[in-house]
């Protein structure tokens, strides 16, 4: 009779270490599910970002082709010297100033791609986490399930004893 009490409680301990077990799995799954969230909205945020650089330096290099068409244009139909020299002068400024700002946004689309490249391993990383958690979870599960059967049959043939 102490052997059988032994055992249940044996059975006790263990189906409440499985629940804590699978109680950790939960709460660790829930938190990699929110990181995850956080990283899909963190890359989408990055992605929107990336668009308007993009867009910005598509704009930009709209006004440097306007901007050296406006200087050919006008080179062709001045005739005063001085008057186109100070023309091109102004022209050349502005293409130079369109230049650095077309650098600079292609460098923040590098330095975006970059951060995007690394945000992507990180989620596939979260997103291989958490099928281990799930994984992890649904062998505890079972564990607890099967503990649980064993303990109920003890439970019925003390019973019946």
């Amino acid at each position: 009779m102490d052997k059988a009490r032994e055992k249940i409680n044996a059975y006790r301990a263990e189906a409440e270490a499985a629940n804590e077990r699978a109680e950790a799995a939960d709460q660790q799954l829930k938190l990699v599910l929110a990181q995850q969230t956080e990283r899909e909205q963190e890359l989408i945020s990055l992605q929107n970002r990336v668009q308007l650089l993009e867009e910005e330096a598509d704009k930009r290099d709209a006004q440097l082709a306007e901007a050296k068409q406006i200087q050919q244009d006008n080179a062709a139909t001045l005739n005063q010297s001085d008057i186109v020299l100070k023309n091109a002068n102004t022209q050349e400024e502005k293409i130079d100033n369109l230049e650095i700002q077309l650098r600079e946004a292609t460098k923040n689309i590098q330095e975006l791609d970059l951060l995007n490249e690394g945000l992507q391993r990180k989620l596939t990383q979260k997103e291989k986490d958490v099928e281990t958690a799930e994984t992890e979870y649904e062998t505890l599960k079972e564990t607890y399930t099967a503990l649980k059967n064993e303990f109920e049959e003890a439970m019925r043939s003390l019973d019946e004893m």
